[in-house]
């Protein structure tokens, strides 16, 4: 009776070893399996991140080239519109005297010339001089005025109209406006001049804009570009 047990129980025990071996073997097929696959898997995504990689090296290089494009066209439109720029400069500058910020002047006032230094003032709307003793008297029914020049010369002229200078304080300076000669190196010109007594200043004559313009240009760096003081002699006035 009991070697019958023990029998039994000998197979039950063998057959449960070799159902072992076989979970076994199955469990290391499976293994295998999933080794291979997440091998397999692990190649393709290799495969799959260096096609991305060369699509996004390929993007950067198209980007850097359009970039680059891009700047070459920039500098093109930027170096054509100086040229341009210049060109037009060039072309508004050819005709015009360079001046320095002070030059000598030889100033017509009718009969009677001066030398004195001149400041160029881009600033100013209208020219202006060194006057005193402004008075108005009426000569044949015209407006003239009287006045004395730096140098104690008196002198005449017909006003031509009244201004009105802002002053820095916002104020306005009602001031009388003279026709005068004036020469400037090989420049002659009759220009309006304002009446003012600049004795507290360093220059009797004062250029503005409404000789500059179209025919000079200031370099303000520069004094005496036209030339050293001259003598005096006949200014030839050209026709109004």
């Amino acid at each position: 009776m009991k070697r019958g047990f023990y029998i039994l129980l000998s197979v039950f025990m063998l057959e449960g070893c070799i159902a072992s071996q076989q979970l076994q073997q199955e469990t290391n097929q499976l293994a295998a399996q999933a080794v291979e696959q997440c091998s397999a898997a692990q190649v393709l995504m290799t495969e799959q991140f260096d096609a991305q990689n060369k699509i996004i090296t390929g993007l950067q290089r198209e980007t850097k080239a359009l970039k680059q494009e891009a700047k070459d066209r920039r500098e093109l439109i930027i170096t054509a519109s100086a040229d341009q720029s210049c060109s037009q400069l060039r072309k508004s500058l050819s005709n015009k005297a360079v001046v320095g910020a002070v030059e000598w002047s030889t100033v017509d006032y009718g009969g009677y010339q001066s030398v004195s230094k001149a400041r160029m003032d881009t600033g100013a709307t209208t020219s202006s001089i060194n006057a005193r003793n402004i008075s108005e008297f009426e000569r044949n029914g015209e407006r003239w005025v009287k006045f004395t020049l730096a140098d104690d010369q008196e002198v005449s002229l017909k006003l031509v109209r009244y201004a009105n200078i802002r002053q820095a304080s916002s104020t306005k300076d009602k001031r009388w406006v003279v026709k005068l000669g004036i020469k400037l190196g090989n420049i002659t010109q009759v220009a309006e001049f304002t009446l003012k007594d600049r004795s507290h200043l360093n220059y009797d004559v004062l250029v503005g804009r409404n000789l500059l313009k179209d025919l000079m240009v200031v370099d303000v760096a520069r004094r005496y570009v036209l030339g050293k003081k001259p003598k005096l002699a006949s200014v030839d006035k050209p026709a109004e």
